[in-house]
Formats: C-alpha cells, sequence, structure tokens
C-alpha cells in the first residue's frame, strides 16, 4: 500500500522543479496549453489545487496523495520527522515531502495527458486490476471518514499511475540499447568520495590524502570510514569500463579484490576505491542491468521534459500556504 503512488515516477529519477513552498503560486514558462485556475482560498473539498493545463487537481485528491506519502514516512521514522530541517535551503522533512508529492502529481496528470495525444490508453483489463488494487487499499484503511478518503478518487489515482507506468513501457518499448555483457568488465566497490572544483581542489585532495592514509593504517573497515568521510548517497557500487569517469572506472577494474586504490581524481572530485567483488559473468550482467536502466532513465527524463513543455502549470497559493 505504501508505495503504490508512482512506483515508475521514482523509479526513473525525476527530479522536475515545478513547485515550491513559497508564498506564491509556481507557473511554468508559457506553453501551448495554458493552465486553468486555481483556488488561492477557502479550500474546500472539491476546490482546484492545481492545474495542469487545463486539467485540473481537487483538493480531495491532493489530499489523497498526501495522505500515503505521510503514512508511509511516519510508518517508518514516526510523526517527529516533519519537524527536522535540513541544512540546505533551511526546509523540513515535511516541506521537502509535500514538494515531492506536488512533483508526483503534476507529472502523472503530464504523462496522462501526453497518452490522450498519443492515444494510449488502460485496456479493460488494465483497468480493472487498478480498480481491484484500489478497493483493495481502501478496504485496508481505518478510520476512512475522519482521512477523507473516497474509493471514486483511489481508483482514479490508481488507474492514471497503472496509464502512468504502461506509457513508461511504450516509450521504452521504442529505445533501442546494445549491451553486450561479455564486451563488459566492472566490479563492485565501496567508495569514499568528495567533490571538488577549481578553488578547493587541492584542499579537498590534501583532506583525501590524510583519508587515505587512514584507511590503510586503521583498524577499522573501510565501509567504517567510508561511512564517516563519503560526501555521496550511498557507499556500495558497482562499477565498469562504460563509467563516464575514466580515472576512477580505470583504477576499479584493475582491483584485486580487497585491495584498496590510490587517490583518484576525476572531473568532479576525488575518490578512494576499495575491491569487494572482481569481474565476473554474474557481475557483468549485473553491470549490463545497470547501464540499460540508467540509459531507460535518461531518455525518459528527455521524452517527459518534451511533453512537459506543452502544458503551463499553476498551484494554489493557499495549499502552498496550508504546508
Amino acid at each position: 500500500m505504501k508505495q503504490f503512488i508512482l512506483a515508475i515516477l521514482v523509479c526513473v529519477g525525476m527530479c522536475i522543479g515545478v513547485v515550491g513552498c513559497g508564498s506564491e503560486a509556481v507557473e511554468e514558462t508559457r506553453s501551448s496549453e495554458r493552465a486553468a485556475s486555481v483556488s488561492n482560498s477557502n479550500l474546500k473539498e472539491d476546490s482546484s489545487v492545481i492545474a495542469v493545463g487545463k486539467t485540473t487537481v481537487s483538493y480531495k485528491e491532493y489530499k489523497t496523495y498526501y495522505y500515503f506519502m505521510k503514512n508511509q514516512y511516519e510508518s517508518i521514522l514516526g510523526t517527529d520527522i516533519w519537524k527536522y530541517n535540513k541544512a540546505v535551503k533551511d526546509k523540513s522533512v515535511g516541506q521537502e515531502a509535500i514538494e515531492s508529492v506536488l512533483r508526483q502529481i503534476i507529472q502523472v496528470k503530464v504523462i496522462g495527458k501526453e497518452a490522450a495525444i498519443e492515444k494510449v490508453q488502460l485496456e479493460t483489463d488494465e483497468k480493472e486490476e487498478a480498480d481491484y488494487r484500489a478497493k483493495t487499499v481502501f478496504d485496508s484503511i481505518s478510520a476512512k471518514q475522519t482521512q477523507g478518503i473516497e474509493l471514486k478518487v483511489l481508483s482514479k489515482i490508481f488507474e492514471e499511475n497503472k496509464l502512468a507506468q504502461k506509457m513508461y513501457n511504450v516509450q521504452m518499448g521504442k529505445l533501442k540499447i546494445d549491451y553486450a555483457a561479455n564486451t563488459l568488465s566492472a566490479a563492485k566497490v565501496e567508495l569514499i568520495y568528495q567533490a571538488a572544483n577549481a578553488k578547493n581542489k587541492e584542499t579537498v585532495k590534501n583532506t583525501m590524502s590524510q583519508i587515505l592514509s587512514e584507511v590503510t593504517s586503521s583498524q577499522n573497515s573501510f565501509y567504517t570510514v567510508a561511512k564517516n568521510k563519503t560526501q555521496a548517497d550511498a557507499i556500495e557500487y558497482v562499477v565498469g569500463n562504460q563509467d563516464s569517469r575514466k580515472n576512477l572506472a580505470k583504477a576499479v577494474v584493475s582491483l584485486k579484490k580487497n585491495q584498496t586504490s590510490a587517490l583518484i581524481e576525476e572531473k568532479d572530485g576525488f575518490y578512494i576505491a576499495h575491491c569487494i567483488q572482481t569481474n565476473s559473468a554474474a557481475l557483468q550482467q549485473q553491470y549490463r542491468n545497470q547501464l540499460v536502466s540508467e540509459k531507460q532513465t535518461e531518455s525518459f527524463q528527455k521524452t517527459y521534459k518534451t511533453w512537459s513543455d506543452k502544458f503551463d502549470v499553476k498551484v494554489s497559493k493557499a495549499l502552498l500556504a496550508a504546508n
């Protein structure tokens, strides 16, 4: 239930800056279909709070999306998570999550509008499957009346998300990607990364040299050091010969198992790699799947951009102010 909304959009990693939680409603650059009006005060269940071209989203529909997002976060991290302020831009986790929900709703509506243009729609069995899943989720929700969730709205959301998935699959069916696994070489590594630019390059290089000394002399595992020193979102990666970071790729594929690299300089900064699995047929296939996924993501993001440029977007000032 927690992940029913926008699984495919999260998967392809869209990061489309359509809205912000400021005091002003946000409009994109004028395009071929201007946005309908939205309610900017005294919001009611049927008030239009988001407009993608002429397609509007009611406050009731927005709250249904929001309910599932909120329920997912709180079930994992507790209710206090909303009070936590991130260092970047001084936004709370709650504000970031709300912006994410708004972006996600807009993405679904854009894809749905493009589906209509391309005459892609759900078949009868696909619609029935979406409605069945909606009913299953609806029946599992306690205190429906207080949450204000309606089966009709939930079914609409499921159907539109399923259509978004179908549009993604249609686009991926057109994409030709040819990576023969036996032409690839890769290694699974743990990485320490710190970003650098022309101004701080030498400082970062010195810092990373000290970290490398710590790695080679410490009794702690590489992972333990990496956890405290890396600026990347993750530590473990599969890196191979198709990576655009050529110095990193060359160093990584030459490492032996449990071997740590020297300091590696790249355009985006410095790396230290520790090999936990060397090249193998299984790893080549995993790397191929990773490359295909990255190409699919890149392709769909570009395609989505051409779709979204067709429609203006408006978001209610009252909705933003309320959050």
